[in-house]
């Protein structure tokens, strides 16, 4: 008892400036909520208010410079603030993340910036279509691993971001998606989400918990209650789910109670209005009132998620600096009913990128405390929150020990890793329909047309090629045409022209959404021409719906990794990798890679909402002795 007492002051008077020993650890772990009541007894209002903040600083002095300067070194200013200010908990983005070295001296010099307690450091490493690191193992994505059907993949995805993240210095991942993708045109989740089937969704998101809590990573399930049944992306609206109340307990509600049972650690709220949980009316900044969002919906937060639930973790607020919230309320409101709602950490009210925002952060810490004193469930809720955030880091261990660079670079983006990513995404190319087109047998010589929206697209698509080329030993000529395959520009000459004299053509189409396009176009053309087209669905698998007479068409569930907050990107190349390995032969008319993905989610005509490509839908090629 005298150690446990010992380290109480320790961790109450001092600044944490080493690494607790493990003994030191399993000390705090026999008491830890006595330790967490302790030290939160022991913290100023600013300490209190800081273990509630998780800032970015992805650029610096942005207003100062022509060119936004990434932050990929600390600096005495982002140093002072971290202290000044008390903060719990920093988030990285990919402007920060240039390579392992760098990556590891900024979480390094980060921590130990800290004033007391150790510093979450978090970031988005979902796999697929959200990740953050430049240098880095992916992995293929959710959805593409919703067409593996294998918890083992989703478990060893858990484990290679658990591994790299931790070598890096995180210890926080806002993962994984348990969002049910039952609406096909949903601009913002999409392939992010397992699948639109909860049954799925719950078996691998569960695995993926087991294989990333292996290294000690915190997790964070997005997004409560459910992004998936919407038509408006929340970086840039404020979306309304029209779900009725039970609709939601039946398919979105489940996925994140068998997450919880299962070991999440936190839950991230979500920017949307679901009037079927929380019918009232918030004034927004410009007097007029909207619904309220989840984010700030007590009835959701607490009501459900705390007392229905029972859910004793940490509540997350999605990015306060998102366009659903920023264009609606006064940031001092959103925190104080984020707070009051039920949240224990507001994740980015503040973009910290210049001097200006010093000033909104220390004027929201002052309107915090005065509402506090004026509001004593409010003062409550502040405190009930930090020791939510002091109990986790005594948990989980965080100890803000600096990271090695060396054996980060042994662990981040390794060969072994890199093949164990292969391995997976050919597990999940899908092929949706294939008329005797696939797998194409090449031939000595051959001319393939490649047609995408975009010219960086193009070239890895040709890079890729040309690997076969080299394995197949084969001489492949790729041409390529840039082409917004969405819209409607191209004449009857202009595609005939362009496609004559080739022997097969790949059109790539990425997230279609209207009938007689471009697309459409070129399949017409192609197919009264006799040349081979696929359709290479690049990110949704949904593409297909609205094209037609498409002779053979696969879905790779993603092509590009994305920062949605910024365009920023990285090529998802094991996605294309294995797309492309899908649809040749080589030598003996062996497929490079045999297809064994299947449809993890319905595919339906846009306008009647018939199913055209159910869930499961998958076909495969006859397996060679």
């Amino acid at each position: 008892m005298k150690k446990v007492l010992l380290l109480f002051i320790l961790f109450s008077f001092q600044i944490i400036a080493a690494p607790l020993t493990p003994s030191d650890i399993d000390a705090l772990k026999k008491e830890p909520e006595r330790a967490a009541e302790n030290i939160v007894a022991s913290m100023s209002q600013t300490e209190k208010i800081g273990q509630l903040m998780m800032l970015d600083f992805r650029y610096w002095d942005i207003f100062r410079s022509p060119v936004p300067v990434p932050v990929i070194n600390i600096n005495n200013d982002i140093k002072d603030i971290i202290y000044r200010y008390r903060l719990g908990g920093i988030v990285l983005f990919r402007e920060n993340l240039i390579n392992t070295p760098q990556t590891v001296k900024l979480i390094n010099d980060i921590q130990s910036s800290r004033y007391r307690l150790p510093l979450f450091i978090s970031t988005d490493q979902e796999g697929g279509y959200i990740t953050r690191l430049r240098v880095g193992t992916e992995m293929p994505g959710n959805m593409a691993l919703g067409a593996t059907r294998d918890p083992d993949s989703a478990r060893l995805t858990g484990e290679i971001h658990g591994s790299e993240l931790s070598a890096l210095g995180f210890n926080m991942n806002f993962g994984p998606v348990v969002d049910i993708n039952n609406n096909q045109n949903n601009p913002v989740i999409g392939v992010r989400a397992y699948s639109d089937r909860k049954e799925l969704t719950e078996i691998l998101s569960a695995a993926y918990i087991r294989g990333i809590h292996q290294y000690g990573l915190i997790t964070a399930l997005k997004h409560f209650p459910g992004h998936g049944n919407v038509s408006a992306d929340s970086h840039v609206a404020l979306p309304v789910v029209t779900s009725d109340e039970k609709t939601w307990r039946q398919t979105e509600l489940p996925p994140f109670i068998y997450a919880l049972q299962h070991g999440a650690d936190a839950v991230m709220t979500a920017h949307i209005i679901v009037p079927a949980l929380d019918d009232t009316k918030i004034k927004t900044r410009d007097g007029s009132e909207a619904g309220t969002p989840a984010t700030l919906s007590k009835p959701i937060l607490t009501g459900i998620l705390r007392k229905e639930l029972h859910f004793q973790g940490l509540i997350i607020t999605d990015a306060m600096d998102m366009k659903a919230i920023t264009d609606n309320f006064d940031l001092n409101f959103a925190v104080e009913h984020a707070l009051s709602a039920g949240a224990d950490i507001i994740l980015m009210p503040v973009k910290m990128w210049d001097e200006e925002a010093v000033k909104r952060l220390d004027n929201l810490y002052r309107y915090l405390d005065e509402q506090a004193q004026k509001n004593p469930e409010l003062q409550q809720r502040i405190d009930e929150s930090a020791k939510r955030v002091v109990l986790m880091k005594l948990n989980k261990a965080i100890s803000g020990a600096p990271a090695d660079p060396v054996k980060a670079q042994q662990i981040v983006a390794s060969v072994q890793h890199k093949n164990q990513e292969n391995k997976v995404s050919e597990q999940a190319v899908t092929i949706i329909t294939n008329d005797g087109i696939l797998p194409y047998q090449l031939k000595p010589e051959n001319k393939i047309l490649v047609i995408s929206d975009e010219y960086p697209r193009n070239q890895l698509i040709k890079k890729h090629l040309n690997d076969i080329a080299r394995e197949t030993e084969t001489r492949i000529h790729v041409t390529a045409q840039k082409i917004k395959t969405d819209k409607k520009t191209l004449s009857e000459k202009k595609i005939s022209t362009m496609i004559s004299g080739q022997d097969i053509i790949l059109l790539v189409t990425y997230n279609l959404r209207e009938r007689d396009t471009n697309a459409q176009f070129i399949i017409n053309s192609a197919n009264d021409a006799g040349i081979p087209l696929v359709v290479i669905s690049s990110r949704d698998p949904y593409d297909i719906a609205s094209l037609s007479n498409v002779k053979a068409n696969i879905a790779i569930y993603g092509i590009i990794g994305f920062d949605i907050t910024n365009g920023q990107r990285n090529a998802l190349e094991t996605n294309i990798r294995s797309g492309l390995r899908t649809l040749f032969s080589g030598k003996n008319a062996r497929p490079l890679n045999y297809p064994a993905g299947r449809l993890p989610a319905d595919i339906k005509d846009p306008e009647s909402g018939i199913i055209l490509y159910p869930y499961g839908t998958g076909e495969t090629y006859d397996k060679q002795d």
